[in-house]
């Protein structure tokens, strides 16, 4: 077998006799075609070192002479400030100018400028720099309640302490008029949340400055909300803190995320009267979602099984695990479900049908930015009597009686309110606050006296709310679910043709109400508005469908 140096000799020797084929390449412009030049062009993302690199050490040398020293033969000018004055002494290697300069400032506190003509640098002493700050000057509260209550208790403190203890219902008697020192307090039994948000930029702002500065002879801070301007006067240093904090600050504001919401309102077929299964919605949406309950009762069915009320922890995005039967055959009370389906959760809508008949009773998109509190309602209010005061006054033998009502709106369809915190790698918390509301009319009579009575409509309302924080990733759906209740439908059934003849049609049809049991499902799909594009598929989805309302 030959040798590799007996190959490349044999192939030498073949080459050195064919002389006399002619040369394919011999034309300038077929080699230029066949080997293109090499393109040495980076990658946007790539950024290439083209600083001259050098070792410096210097031994208490003058600061004048160091600084020009620095940029001598290099493409940099240098101006130094009649003020500065000192010596300085590093041993540096394999550095840049601009990091020569940064080394300086951080050590030595010398404060310079970089400009189109150069660097400019500045003794350390106290100097006023002017920052411009982007932010509304307003002043904005946000308060939301959810409260469940079993009933009230009034409770007097000067009853049983010799005091004059009583209740005044509101009546007056000519100039003699009953009125009690006593302070009522109503004690309500059950469970109540209350969140509540303020929002005070500008004075959080100054304060922050003023720490930052410290209270030191001749550093200041003015804020001017209306322009949007901060004067700041302090040393270098205090300024180059103050400059970092306010970048940061304006960065973290400014952010903004895009909520999708989906509030559908689930009627559960006979074969899932205990609520969604969503362990069978695993299979065949084979997406991954991590189940979080708030609270409930415990699960049935199966051995080994244990309570799951009060179970609730934080929804972890990075870990998500498949959910087994066991866990979500009949998990009473609310929980949240945090999901990976892709960018449109319409699909997921659809695989709900197969448990029951869904109705969306609305899709809310709401945008804001970071942890400013956003509200859409969509419904309607409706006015209700909720006090009724009755006076009486005798004046020269004879009485009158006026009653004075208090109105009170009642808000019947869908709100919605969030406030959303987006971290650095753009996972989402959110504080959501979903209801659905259902108010109708209920009379009441009031009896006013002996002889006198007041039919009041009162209102009766039917709410099914949630108030839960929840952390998802950028992008990922969260459902909220377990608000299920029982209701009454009329099932209609006739006899085609005869039911609709006048007169006797009503002979063949046949009304019967039957109970059902449904389930209020919420969905919401955060998104992080990191460029235009996020803007660009959200302005999209909205005209698909907008068209698909014209469409039908």
């Amino acid at each position: 077998m030959a040798t590799i140096d007996e190959v490349f000799a044999d192939t030498g020797n073949k080459e050195s006799h064919s002389t006399d084929v002619p040369s394919l390449v011999s034309d300038k412009n077929i080699a230029d075609a066949l080997l293109p030049a090499i393109n040495l062009d980076f990658p946007g993302n790539i950024v290439v070192d083209t600083e001259p690199r050098f070792d410096i050490k210097v031994n208490r040398a003058k600061v004048k002479q160091f600084f020009m020293g620095l940029v001598e033969n290099t493409p940099y000018n240098m101006v130094v400030h009649p003020k500065v004055s000192g010596r300085i002494t590093l041993d540096l290697k394999n550095v840049t100018v601009p990091e020569v300069m940064d080394v300086v400032r951080s050590i030595y506190g010398y404060d310079f400028e970089y400009t189109k003509i150069g660097y400019q640098v500045f003794p350390n002493t106290l100097s006023t720099r002017v920052f411009n700050v982007n932010y509304l000057d307003v002043k904005r509260k946000g308060k939301s309640q959810m409260r469940v209550s079993s009933g009230q208790v009034t409770e007097s403190p000067n009853v049983g302490r010799g005091g004059s203890g009583g209740r005044r219902i509101g009546g007056s008697s000519g100039s003699a008029s009953s009125n009690s020192n006593t302070r009522n307090r109503s004690l309500v039994s059950g469970s109540e949340i209350e969140t509540s948000s303020e929002s005070t930029f500008w004075t959080e702002l100054q304060q922050t400055i003023d720490v930052l500065l410290g209270d030191k002879k001749g550093r200041s801070a003015v804020v001017s909300p209306q322009s949007g301007i901060v004067v700041v006067r302090g040393m270098p240093s205090e300024l180059r803190i103050v400059e970092k904090f306010l970048r940061k600050t304006q960065d973290v504001i400014q952010r903004q995320v895009i909520i999708e919401a989906k509030i559908v309102e689930v009627e559960l077929s006979d074969a899932f009267q205990a609520g969604i299964n969503w362990s069978a919605l695993k299979t065949t949406a084979n997406s991954r979602y991590q189940l979080n309950q708030v609270g409930g009762g415990s699960i049935f069915g199966g051995s080994g099984v244990g309570s799951t009320a009060g179970n609730s922890g934080d929804l972890n995005p990075d870990a998500l695990s498949q959910v087994t039967g066991s866990t979500t055959e009949a998990l009473g009370g609310i929980f949240s479900l945090a999901l990976n389906i892709g960018k449109d959760f319409s699909a997921f809508v659809e695989l709900l049908q197969t448990q029951g008949d869904v109705q969306v009773l609305s899709s809310p998109k709401i945008s804001t930015i970071n942890n400013q509190k956003a509200v859409i309602k969509v419904g309607q209010d409706e006015f209700f009597i909720t006090d009724v005061q009755s006076n009486t006054n005798i004046a020269t033998g004879t009485s009158s009686t006026t009653s004075n009502v208090e109105l009170t709106p009642f808000f019947s369809g869908v709100a919605l309110d969030v406030i959303p915190q987006i971290s650095d790698n753009n996972d989402i918390i959110l504080h959501i606050h979903p209801s659905v509301s259902k108010v109708v009319e209920k009379i009441k009579d009031i009896g006013l006296s002996s002889t006198t009575s007041l039919s009041v409509p009162l209102a009766l309302s039917t709410i099914r709310e949630s108030d839960s924080i929840i952390r998802a990733k950028n992008g990922q759906v969260v459902v909220i679910g377990g608000l299920m209740q029982d209701g009454m439908k009329n099932e209609d059934a006739s006899v085609p043709f005869l039911s609709e003849l006048p007169l006797i049609g009503g002979l063949f049809k046949h009304v019967r109400k039957v109970k059902v049991k449904s389930e209020l499902v919420i969905l919401l799909k955060p998104i992080v508005v990191e460029n235009n594009d996020q803007w660009v598929d959200s302005i999209h989805s909205s005209e698909k469908r907008i068209n698909s309302i014209y469409d039908r």
